[in-house]
């Protein structure tokens, strides 16, 4: 991720990274997965976070804990209407981002793999998921398509 040019336009457009500061870029993921194996009607969606500043090598070491599960969000039972899930799904992940918006703002001294002490400023860069689920992040209507008016009949 380090080399992409989002990084480096990111990094250029904050006054304050001198004396060693940097971007720490968040990636967010989610998927929709069953819970129950007996039944198979009980899902939820895991949301989990990594950091872009991690190698791939040690983002898929089990020990490394290059990826945390920061909330496990419930299904909502059949009835509510598309747009209060949708409503409910927003809610839920702005709870669960709450805690990362002093540290985007401020930023945060992190003690780095060199041994030095950076102050770091976290920008969510990505969030990956499948096409349901970004229906639900981006409020888009479920068959739609996000950029342009046409009608999907």
């Amino acid at each position: 991720m380090w080399t992409a040019d989002w990084w480096w336009k990111t990094q250029a457009s904050f006054p304050l990274l001198e004396n060693g500061s940097t971007v720490v870029p968040v990636i967010l993921g989610s998927d929709k997965t069953m819970i129950s194996t007996l039944s198979g009607d009980k899902s939820a969606w895991p949301v989990y976070l990594s950091i872009g500043n991690l190698s791939k090598a040690k983002l898929r070491s089990v020990k490394s804990n290059g990826l945390i599960l920061i909330g496990l969000l419930p299904r909502c039972p059949n009835g509510p209407k598309t747009h209060t899930i949708k409503i409910a799904y927003q809610e839920s992940m702005a709870t669960m981002l709450r805690p990362l918006e002093e540290p985007a703002k401020s930023g945060i001294k992190v003690l780095c793999a060199d041994g030095r002490t950076r102050h770091a400023y976290l920008r969510i860069a990505s969030f990956l998921a499948d096409y349901p689920e970004q229906c639900n992040i981006t409020g888009v209507k479920y068959g739609w398509c996000p950029r342009c008016e046409i009608n999907p009949d």
